[in-house]
């Protein structure tokens, strides 16, 4: 008797609890909705000075935050992997420009150009930010004290 009562009630919380049932659309979302926030695309790591930085799904540096500074910086990349833009939360934005003359250095209160003799290109990678050639302080960029 107790088996039979098991088995009906099995078969009816099935078919009749739409939670359960596969075919219902919230349950099929909810499940994408599970799947999607347990596949993270951007990975947190601590290099050996105690700065965080996240690698997106190509393994590029996405941003980075020194430990000394309450700052954080995002770097946008062209097709090449190279850095073309670079924000920091604390309002400054230094762009390349696109015949590659250099970069724009902008904040709330200025703005000016820095040449590309002066300053070269700008390299993300898990020390921080640098110029692969030229000097980084001519862009404002932020130094390992």
């Amino acid at each position: 008797m107790y088996g039979d009562y098991k088995e009906h009630w099995s078969m009816v919380d099935e078919r009749m609890n739409s939670a359960v049932h596969e075919n219902y659309p919230e349950w099929k979302k909810s499940k994408e909705r599970r799947s999607k926030t347990l596949t993270q695309t951007n990975v947190t790591y601590v290099n050996q000075h105690g700065d965080r930085f996240t690698r997106d799904a190509e393994q590029r540096v996405a941003t980075f935050r020194y430990r000394h500074c309450d700052t954080t910086y995002s770097m946008s990349y062209d097709d090449d992997n190279n850095v073309v833009s670079v924000s920091s939360s604390s309002g400054w934005t230094w762009t390349k420009m696109d015949d590659g003359g250099g970069w724009l250095v902008r904040n709330y209160f200025d703005a000016w150009h820095v040449g590309s003799a002066e300053a070269g290109d700008v390299v993300a990678d898990e020390n921080g930010l640098r110029c692969a050639s030229g000097d980084a302080s001519m862009l404002g960029l932020p130094v390992r004290p």
